[in-house]
């Protein structure tokens, strides 16, 4: 699949017919709608993702509730952040909890890839253990975030900040006003299916620009509250091209809306590093019983498995 195609973005001019229709077209794919609003004195981000989290936080793998809701959180932020990169750009979340094998990932770029996952020891962490905490718990006094962007030519910025607030949601925040001075606001809603699914998210990234008076920030938190009440219908296809206007009437201009999801670039050649890993002898063991080498992706969980033939192929 190529999967450079999703880059088309989609501009708007104020959600006309044209912009419903190909809203539409998309139905529940994950999109991000872009726009300015109050006079162009603060940028605005809507985004429904409700199916890239159901792709990369219900994997067999994240076992506990507390986690699946963590990672959640991570890589919806982090795909709100895919509307902050320009032509080529990268960037790379990563959350750091007190206890420092326990560790939540998010990579995404300006195509639309979002990619997340959590540490082995985090995964492999008991269900019920971390079931038993809160997310400050989970986080505890020490936990930091570490944001790095590369903005192509070889260039890239490293920014860490604590997490005072250790909710993931508002120590994002904090991080965009004490690494970069920007004052930023992130408002996030996971829903769940009685059986712990994602059954619905939504998320909003609102940052100042320039000439913004210091209060227009209280405005905008004050005007986001409702984000929990936005019912399902609202999140197919063209009806949530209007979902901005419901909290900023005319006071908001739709720019574009991108297509985001969840994507990792691996493949089976990639892994062969990981396989190598194994050793001689516990590859040569395999091959004299006749045995298959299963290798997963710590990035998305995709497993590649090796038959007898192709691993002594490679011992040759």
């Amino acid at each position: 699949m190529n999967y450079n195609r999703f880059r088309r973005s989609i501009p708007l001019l104020g959600m006309g017919d044209r912009e419903n229709k190909i809203l539409g077209e998309r139905g529940m794919e994950n999109v991000l709608i872009k726009g300015l609003a109050f006079d162009k004195k603060a940028r605005i981000f809507f985004i429904n993702n409700t199916e890239l989290l159901k792709t990369i936080c219900c994997r067999p793998a994240v076992k506990s509730q507390l986690l699946r809701h963590v990672l959640g959180l991570t890589v919806s932020a982090a795909s709100l952040l895919v509307g902050t990169l320009k032509e080529q750009q990268r960037l790379s979340l990563k959350i750091q909890t007190s206890h420092s094998a326990h560790k939540l990932f998010a990579d995404v770029d300006s195509l639309g890839n979002v990619r997340g996952y959590a540490s082995d020891d985090l995964l492999k962490a008991p269900a019920e253990s971390l079931d038993k905490m809160t997310i400050p718990q989970f986080i505890g006094d020490t936990g930091f975030i570490q944001i790095a962007k590369d903005v192509g030519m070889f260039r890239s910025f490293t920014g860490i900040t604590d997490m005072p607030y250790r909710n993931i949601v508002d120590d994002l925040s904090h991080y965009f006003h004490q690494s970069e001075q920007t004052p930023t606001c992130f408002a996030l809603h996971i829903v769940y299916t009685e059986d712990g699914q994602v059954q619905t998210s939504v998320g909003m990234l609102a940052q100042l620009l320039p000439g913004a008076s210091k209060g227009l920030m209280g405005d905008i938190k004050e005007a986001i509250k409702p984000l929990p009440e936005i019912p399902p219908s609202k999140l197919n296809g063209e009806t949530f091209g209007q979902v901005p206007f419901l909290f900023f009437k005319e006071n908001i201009e739709i720019k574009e809306a991108i297509p985001v999801r969840a994507y990792c670039g691996c493949s089976k050649e990639m892994m062969i590093s990981m396989l190598y890993s194994l050793g001689k002898e516990e590859l040569n063991s395999a091959c004299g019983k006749d045995d298959s080498i299963e290798v997963v992706c710590r990035g998305c969980g995709q497993s590649y498995l090796f038959e007898p033939h192709e691993i002594k192929k490679l011992l040759d």
